[in-house]
């Protein structure tokens, strides 16, 4: 997993989205320091679409874009779109975003904004759930998705330990699926993706047994 994106989301406008936008890019920038970080703020529009990458005038930046920038993220961009044109803006997001960072390299997109996070299927999806019975339609589907809904007060590193946490069961799983053939795989592999992400062996058993995915050959009882 190249590319780690994070999305955050919330029930409605103002419960605290780029403040934890900010409070993650200076987290993530102090952790790491040469590894590129990509800011993106989504605004729904009426009128037309466009996506504008490091907006430098008032014309073309948003104040939560400065925000982004001032925290310490390397890029920011800002996503304007109808309902009707999302998905193909977020095409060609991920077209931009592949032209201006090689694919293979290692990069964070930090994704605020519903409907934008809906459509680019973040690797983590973060929602602040401060008053459930008031939150918008488009914010339904990413509950349902989130991986970490905040409630109440948090710290900054706590959300970081989540994320890392995440991404690291999905690497598991991402490595599991493609080595394993009709649900099962060797010992010999199991163990060779535990050592290349430098984890126990049992963590590697557990989501086994999660995505019923049956270990064989075990010559050694690490599983």
């Amino acid at each position: 997993m190249e590319t780690l994106s994070i999305g955050i989301c919330s029930g409605k406008s103002g419960d605290g989205k780029t403040t934890l936008a900010e409070n993650l890019i200076r987290r993530i920038k102090q952790k790491f320091k040469n590894i590129p970080l990509i800011g993106i703020k989504f605004t729904k529009t009426s009128l037309y679409s466009s996506i504008i990458i490091d907006p430098v005038d008032h014309d073309h930046k948003s104040k939560d874009t400065d925000r982004m920038k001032k925290a310490g993220a390397d890029m920011v961009i800002w996503v304007k779109a109808t309902e009707a044109d999302l998905s193909e803006i977020t095409r060609n997001l991920k077209a931009k975003i592949n032209d201006l960072y090689a694919t293979n390299q290692k990069k964070i997109v930090l994704v605020e904004g519903n409907s934008l996070v809906r459509t680019m299927e973040t690797d983590v999806i973060i929602f602040i759930d401060k008053n459930n019975a008031n939150n918008k339609p488009s914010a339904k589907e990413v509950l349902e998705r989130a991986d970490i809904v905040i409630k109440w007060e948090y710290e900054t590193e706590e959300i970081m330990e989540q994320i890392e946490k995440i991404e690291m069961r999905k690497k598991i799983e991402e490595a599991l699926k493609e080595r394993s053939n009709n649900g099962k795989i060797a010992c010999a592999e199991a163990r060779k993706i535990a050592e290349e992400l430098k984890i126990p062996y049992i963590e590697v058993g557990r989501l086994a047994n999660e995505l019923k995915i049956k270990i064989r050959k075990c010559e050694l009882g690490c599983f």
